[in-house]
């Protein structure tokens, strides 16, 4: 089972009316500055990662299907247990931990607290 966190920032709740225009006027900008949170988002998840063979690590992936929206994912078949736990290990919530980690660095911490920002966990098999 792989684990695999899409974010959308078409869902802020704050700003929103902005995001929109811009989408619309440079979404190939909009598209660049995505992958640009994706690619530190990557990075953190690579710091984070807990490594014993370096198999989980070297599955980590960023993807991108539109300008407007964005997944980083480990397609590792135990990724889904190592970030959220068993019931006989705790959950190491490396994916989760660095897209809240990259959001909270890329724009101040007032916002993000008044914003609400989603993001969705799938199971999905190879």
């Amino acid at each position: 089972m792989s684990v695999q966190i899409s974010v959308n920032l078409s869902n802020f709740d704050v700003l929103s009316s902005c995001f929109e225009c811009l989408c619309e006027q440079y979404p190939e900008a909009v598209g660049q500055a995505m992958m640009n949170v994706a690619q530190n988002i990557l990075a953190t998840a690579n710091t984070l990662v807990p490594v014993r063979t370096g198999y989980l690590k070297s599955t980590l992936a960023v993807e991108q299907p539109s300008n407007f929206q964005l997944k980083v994912k480990a397609t590792a078949p135990y990724a889904y247990y190592v970030e959220f736990g068993t019931r006989k290990m705790s959950a190491r919530l490396f994916l989760s931990n660095s897209v809240n980690q990259s959001i909270c660095l890329n724009w101040h911490r007032r916002l993000c607290s008044k914003s609400k920002i989603y993001f969705k966990v799938d199971n999905f098999s190879q």
